[in-house]
């Protein structure tokens, strides 16, 4: 009975120790694949790689590797090829007899789709009715051409359809420091005194006029703003307040905050019914949402 205890001992630490063996060399197979991914393919640093699975590939003595690449709008598949001792790997396009192996093999893009609630939108400043056809919450920020663009085409088609688009604006200066920040945080202070008020300093900033006063230093862009807000009856109180005290500061991150979570990447980033596009898009995309 002993002499069975003591085999079943050393069959389980037989076991385990071939198990140790196999992990340890797919490990070593997915990290070579994932390393020579990041260092062959320009990504943002931020960009997560996630490894999806390893089987025989039609090269004899090599391992496909699927990796995902993840994208704020979509999960990005990739092949890579790894010999079986995780030290030759290549890239590329395989053909057999025509047919583009490693395409079949990673398979189509996988899209993304939000819970529209998980974005906070009750944070941030807005335009037209909860119950609106289509929701956009677009991640911007003040010193992005592109984002002045997407606006400038957003703001041609909420004229046009007032009651089916509800826009709701995410600040992202990328960074917690810097002009582009400055002026999120300035627009930020401004929505403390209300909704219009924001909208007032956010229509001036994407304007060729407030683009030039933005290049200015942060006192002046400040006082610019005050004389803005004054100009249209608004007491800038409530305004010097949130700049002194944090609250637009605050503000601001916590819009960061929700764009990292969903890996905002690039601005504008527009998350449209829970589907994520990045860049200022055509106005055919949206009208599409609107037709169905």
């Amino acid at each position: 009975m002993v002499r069975d205890l003591l085999l079943k001992m050393i069959s389980i630490a037989l076991v385990l120790t071939m198990s140790g063996g196999v992990l340890a060399q797919d490990d070593r197979i997915v990290r070579a694949a994932i390393d020579t991914f990041k260092s062959q393919v320009r990504l943002p640093p931020e960009t997560e790689i996630k490894f999806s699975e390893k089987k025989e590939s039609p090269i004899p003595e090599f391992y496909a590797v699927k990796l995902y690449v993840l994208l704020p709008d979509k999960d990005m598949p990739a092949i890579v090829y790894v010999d079986k001792t995780g030290e030759k790997v290549f890239m590329g396009n395989l053909f057999i007899k025509g047919e583009n192996v490693t395409l079949k093999e990673a398979g189509p893009p996988i899209p993304k789709k939000l819970d529209m609630g998980s974005l906070e939108m009750g944070k941030s400043p807005s335009l037209g009715n909860k119950a609106a056809k289509v929701t956009i919450v677009e991640f911007s920020n003040f010193q992005c051409p592109h984002c002045m663009d997407s606006w400038l085409k957003l703001q041609k088609l909420i004229e046009k359809h007032p009651k089916e688009i509800r826009y709701v604006f995410k600040h992202f200066p990328f960074q917690p420091e810097g002009k582009p920040f400055e002026l999120s945080e300035t627009a930020a202070a401004a929505q403390q005194i209300s909704n219009n008020a924001f909208w007032i300093v956010h229509d001036f900033l994407f304007t060729k006029e407030g683009q030039a006063v933005a290049q200015l230093e942060r006192e002046a862009v400040k006082q610019k703003i005050e004389q803005l807000l004054k100009g249209r009856g608004y007491d800038t109180k409530i305004f010097q307040s949130a700049l002194e005290k944090g609250f637009a500061r605050k503000r601001v991150q916590e819009d960061m905050t929700v764009g990292k979570r969903i890996r905002v990447t690039a601005t504008p980033t527009k998350v449209v019914n829970g589907d994520i596009h990045v860049g200022s898009g055509a106005d055919s995309l949206l009208e599409g949402y609107l037709a169905k």
